[in-house]
């Protein structure tokens, strides 16, 4: 028969494993939003409209001047990135296509994970005045890459963990995995 303080410890044994299973179902349901926005739909970033930078153009000049947070950032897109669409419509898509990866896959998972805080606060400042769906969304998804950076979430379940136990003392490795 189990006594009080060994059944105490197991279950705090298996809350820890819950808990770590919860980080990891959050990790891969959240690189989903990434990859959907990379792939599918006509707001996919990776589609030849997008990246030819004629969609990007077109979201700034009919939308993103409107909903962007401050005057700054509406002028940062009107005089800075409008000119540029090609060239910013490329590592965005690229972007959102490696997080997604990074997410779903456990690689590199908090380097994904910093990339993921920074894409969804890109959203916030320039779509953040559409509503408070669009920056809840955003806030969610930071969420989510701030406990997949906090807890190294691809090491448990995920390539950075046979990457960690094949190089153990590799910092680099450690830094972004």
């Amino acid at each position: 028969m189990l006594d009080a303080h060994k059944f105490s410890t197991m279950s705090k044994l298996s809350d820890i494993c819950h808990a770590r299973s919860s980080i990891i179902w959050l990790r891969v349901i959240s690189s989903l939003a990434w990859l959907d926005s990379a792939l599918v739909g006509k707001d996919a970033k990776l589609s030849y409209a997008f990246l030819s930078g004629v969609e990007l153009a077109k979201r700034i000049g009919e939308t993103f001047v409107f909903t962007a947070v401050t005057p700054g950032v509406a002028a940062l897109l009107r005089n800075v990135v409008l000119p540029h669409a090609q060239f910013f419509a490329i590592p965005i898509g690229l972007g959102d296509l490696a997080i997604g990866i990074s997410l779903s896959l456990g690689l590199f998972t908090r380097l994904g994970s910093v990339l993921a805080i920074l894409r969804a606060l890109t959203n916030i400042l320039v779509a953040g005045g559409a509503g408070p769906d669009t920056v809840g969304f955003n806030v969610m998804l930071m969420a989510a890459g701030a406990i997949g950076l906090a807890t190294g979430a691809g090491r448990r379940f995920g390539l950075d963990r046979l990457l960690l136990a094949r190089w153990p003392s590799a910092k680099l490795l450690r830094l972004v995995a």
